[in-house]
């Protein structure tokens, strides 16, 4: 229906908006509009990525995949083996090392938490590799090996 809206449809009727109306109030009721349930891609992840079936893979007791930062993503990925379907592993969880063990799997899960289907692991790591400025992630001289730094924050297990 707002599709259908020219110049000449909106300009009388926007003469008597109140600033508070809606669009349906303006054009239509609301029954035109399609309604979306929301979903989360957590349970197609692992499915889609590893090919593990989706409840030997998840368990909805962490909002973990809610996060809105990268760093954040990939700390509770490490934190939630169930989640994390093998995709990142601890080298030294007592000094904050990991290493994304399948890159590609790590960039898609990312991709689909952030609704860019076309993210690849070169992006992701770019994005992680801006962490060291912030000092949330430290350098590690091993491919593919990450370390949380002194502003990363959730990680440790006796501060969990």
């Amino acid at each position: 229906m707002l599709d259908s809206v020219t110049h000449s449809t909106f300009l009388p009727n926007a003469s008597f908006c109140d600033p508070l109306m809606s669009w349906t109030d303006l054009f239509g009721n609301e029954e035109y509009y399609p309604t979306f349930e929301h979903q989360t891609d957590a349970d197609s992840n692992c499915l889609k990525t590893t090919g593990i079936k989706s409840q030997d893979c998840h368990s909805h007791s962490r909002t973990s995949l809610q996060s809105s930062h990268l760093w954040e993503f990939v700390r509770d990925l490490l934190l939630s083996p169930e989640e994390n379907c093998g995709i990142l592993e601890w080298e030294d969880r007592e000094q904050g090392i990991f290493r994304v063990v399948k890159s590609e799997a790590l960039a898609k899960m990312w991709g689909q938490r952030k609704k860019n289907d076309r993210m690849t692991y070169e992006k992701l790591s770019r994005a992680l590799r801006y962490y060291y400025k912030t000092g949330i992630l430290e350098r590690v001289d091993r491919r593919l090996v990450y370390k949380f730094g002194k502003n990363a924050h959730g990680w440790q297990e006796d501060k969990l």
